[in-house]
């Protein structure tokens, strides 16, 4: 069965911060701009560990949240 992001937008949160998470091409972001992590999709698998997660840079993240129509800059 492969991966759904939609199916599974409600039920998936950032380990990290506990914060909504959106789908960017084969990576999950985090929304909160604390935390910014960006978790892995492998296989269809998301990656949801923090050691294995990068933190995005705050101009990166600020990016990837205006794409996505999301104003979360703290």
């Amino acid at each position: 069965m492969p991966y759904n992001f939609k199916e599974l937008e409600s039920l998936l949160v950032c380990p990290g911060s506990r914060s909504k998470l959106i789908q960017e091409g084969d990576s999950l972001i985090c929304t909160d701009g604390a935390c910014r992590l960006k978790f892995a999709i492998r296989d269809n698998i998301p990656i949801m560990l923090v050691d294995e997660a990068v933190q995005l840079s705050l101009e990166e993240w600020e990016h990837v949240m205006k794409r996505h129509s999301l104003d979360r800059t703290n």
